[in-house]
């Protein structure tokens, strides 16, 4: 299965309602508190997504039941399945010029 879950975009200032991801070294927003479901994600240099499109570009997110199986055959992996925070494992690929990212959810 694959649900859409947020539209993420770059923030460069702090955004109201921000958390600390700190596994990820990002400051976001929770998508579902936003009537469009998006998500602003601010970087730091110590974050192991920084100098990755993702810093650069909006990306759509999907939630999957297995990230293994839904990144099988994908050729353009910005960045490889990582933990967000427990419980949840995230990955970003390229797909016809648009960045998307695939989100497990155990537990």
């Amino acid at each position: 299965m694959r649900k859409f879950h947020h539209l993420g975009l770059v923030a460069t200032e702090p955004k109201d309602g921000e958390m600390w991801f700190d596994q990820l070294k990002v400051w976001g927003t929770d998508p579902s508190q936003d009537a469009n479901l998006i998500e602003w994600v601010r970087f730091t240099d110590e974050s192991p997504l920084a100098g990755t499109a993702l810093t650069k570009m909006p990306h759509v997110s999907y939630m999957v039941d297995d990230l293994a199986a839904a990144l099988a055959g994908k050729t353009d992996i910005v960045v490889a399945p990582i933990e967000a925070c427990p419980g949840i494992t995230i990955a970003y690929f390229m797909e016809d010029g648009a960045l998307i990212e695939y989100m497990e959810v155990k537990g």
